[in-house]
């Protein structure tokens, strides 16, 4: 079953780059006991799940999660979750692809999905979205020629309603230079964080001083550029460790340790746990 869910979301993915459906219909026929949903897997698009009725919890990234009535999650690609083996939820989930993101949000460097390290909880949301949602669900299933520039506008009235709704909950003023460079610095921050965990090689790619990024880092996630280095390196380093087979040797080699010994002292560090403990724990 897990082959067969997998298979079928991603043809569909690669076909329109979106998908839609009830948490009804995604949990319909199979075990959440003993299903991949409910166990730590990586996922390779991104989601939006939006739960209308729920007292449960959702795991994300090695962190349990509070999820209630009238409350969104955000998830970008490569991030770990799993589901509740209860379940006990109503709701809809919204699949789509980096390709679809770019293609239908306005605004991409001031979305929602530009959190580094955590993911974006909208909790109380202060509309209705079911309505929206449904409508979204009833269009996608549609045989509309222009079924896609339908879905974008529904999709972008909640993605950016959302955002500005998030921003207000969590006190967000940051303006939106500050959250462009951020998100430069996210992007190459994805592409070079094997090879250098320097500040300075970074701010020199992207253009200003070390101390402009620090002051950035601070103003957006708390952290100075440093710790969001480190932070993600830890946080990349997990969800190797509990998404794939491969020996830690490897796993550090590809974070950028040459040597093994260098990564699970890095590793203990910052968790005050070593790598193969952490593994064996979270699988």
């Amino acid at each position: 079953m897990k082959n067969l869910l997998e298979v079928e979301f991603l043809h569909k993915l690669k076909e329109y780059g979106f998908e839609i459906l009830t948490f009804k219909q995604l949990f319909k026929n199979i075990d959440l006991n003993t299903h991949f949903m409910t166990k730590a897997h990586r996922i390779k698009f991104y989601h939006i799940l939006y739960f209308t009725k729920a007292l449960d919890y959702h795991f994300i990234d090695f962190k349990k999660y509070k999820i209630e009535n009238n409350c969104m999650i955000f998830l970008s690609k490569e991030q770990i979750h799993s589901f509740s083996k209860t379940a006990n939820y109503e709701g809809y989930i919204i699949l789509f692809t980096d390709e679809f993101l770019k293609r239908n949000i306005l605004n991409l460097n001031n979305s929602i999905f530009n959190i580094l390290l955590k993911p974006s909880i909208l909790y109380n949301c202060k509309i209705d979205y079911k309505p929206i949602f449904k409508q979204l669900l009833d269009d996608y299933k549609s045989q509309y020629i222009c079924k896609e520039k339908i879905n974008s506008t529904l999709f972008n009235y909640i993605v950016l309603k959302a955002s500005e709704d998030f921003n207000k909950q969590n006190k967000n003023t940051i303006n939106d230079k500050y959250l462009k460079t951020f998100h430069d610095f996210k992007s190459i921050l994805h592409e070079n964080y094997y090879k250098n965990r320097n500040v300075t090689y970074y701010s020199n790619l992207l253009n200003i001083s070390s101390k402009h990024l620090n002051t950035i880092c601070k103003q957006i996630t708390n952290q100075t550029a440093k710790q969001v280095i480190t932070s993600y390196i830890i946080l990349e380093a997990k969800r190797r460790l509990v998404s794939n087979n491969n020996p830690i040797k490897q796993i550090s080699y590809e974070l950028g340790f040459i040597e093994t010994t260098n990564f699970i002292k890095f590793f203990k560090k910052y968790t005050n746990i070593s790598p193969s403990k952490f593994k064996e724990k979270n699988l």
